[in-house]
């Protein structure tokens, strides 16, 4: 693996506020983080919650530096606990890391019936994709 995605704390740090990143820390501590999955450049991970559902985290992993997002509704400054304990998880805990193919790599491999399938299935998993879909090409969201 390139060098180039290592991360630090430090850097972390820069990115959330104090209070999140205690939190994340105590997050990391206590087990939370339930799965990481890197493909290619991009960590996926499931944290537990206030939620009965775990929350979804993704992370971006670039040349020293990072975005990422999570399902939960934080919304006071910086990046969320979840996230930091992911992050921390990825520093301290490779080795929990699962690694897997990237998606584009899987994409790739589909011919276009097999890819229409694979959308098909997801939207029906998940009706709010069908909204995706139409902002991707270019169409007005219906409002009823």
């Amino acid at each position: 693996m390139s060098t180039n995605l290592l991360l630090t704390e430090e850097l972390i740090l820069t990115k959330v506020t104090e209070k999140s990143f205690e939190r994340g820390e105590d997050y990391y501590d206590s087990g939370m983080v339930e799965s990481v999955v890197r493909r290619g450049s991009r960590l996926f991970a499931e944290v537990l919650g206030s939620e009965e559902d775990p929350y979804h985290v993704g992370v971006a992993l670039r040349e020293g530096d990072f975005e990422a997002s999570c399902t939960c509704p934080y919304d006071w400054g910086g990046y969320c606990k979840h996230i930091v304990a992911v992050l921390l998880t990825w520093i301290h805990d490779r080795d929990l890391v699962a690694v897997r193919a990237p998606v584009e790599d899987l994409l790739a491999k589909l011919d276009a019936d097999k890819l229409r399938a694979l959308i098909f299935r997801m939207v029906e998993a998940d009706a709010r994709l069908s909204e995706t879909i139409d902002e991707f090409c270019g169409q007005a969201v219906a409002v009823s």
